[in-house]
């Protein structure tokens, strides 16, 4: 019986090693693949004011809906664009932002805006890292006003 205690206890413990090596759950062709959340961190933190990381637009988003975290804890964060995340597309420019929606279900359009005009109507978001840097109203083809999280692209190497 001690055995298989032993095994089990070594196999969750190897498991979940193997999944800290991969934070974010983040595809193959992300900046951010293949790294812990420490070394995430490590490097974030040497190139920026970086407070934390977190995953996931798609689920930094329905929280931000579902009023389960407020959009501003948010700006200084580091949020990695998990594969999932390449939903968003381009839909509309805003001045000097550009504005990235993905139809999660028939009830919920999910929105966020990045000032960057390089990315084309249509364009699929990426993976990787982006850091938030604050929330912005903006209105919507109907004339209601909408926040959304405003986020830059975030260059883990090269020059500052």
């Amino acid at each position: 019986m001690k055995t298989i205690t032993v095994t089990t206890l070594c196999l969750l413990l190897c498991a979940a090693n193997a999944g800290a090596a991969n934070y974010c759950d983040a595809p193959s062709w992300s900046i951010t693949h293949g790294k812990s959340y420490d070394e995430v961190m490590q490097i974030a933190t040497k190139r920026d004011k970086i407070r934390d990381a977190e995953c996931s637009f798609t689920d930094v988003i329905l929280r931000i809906q579902n009023e389960e975290a407020g959009i501003s804890r948010y700006p200084g964060i580091l949020l990695i664009a998990d594969e999932r995340d390449e939903r968003f597309v381009v839909t509309s420019r805003v001045g000097a932002y550009t504005i990235f929606s993905y139809r999660y279900n028939d009830k919920r359009l999910l929105q966020f805006a990045m000032k960057d005009h390089s990315w084309k109507e249509g364009e699929a978001f990426q993976a990787g890292a982006y850091k938030i840097t604050g929330a912005k109203e903006f209105k919507t083809l109907t004339g209601f006003p909408t926040t959304l999280l405003v986020v830059q692209t975030f260059q883990f190497y090269g020059p500052k």
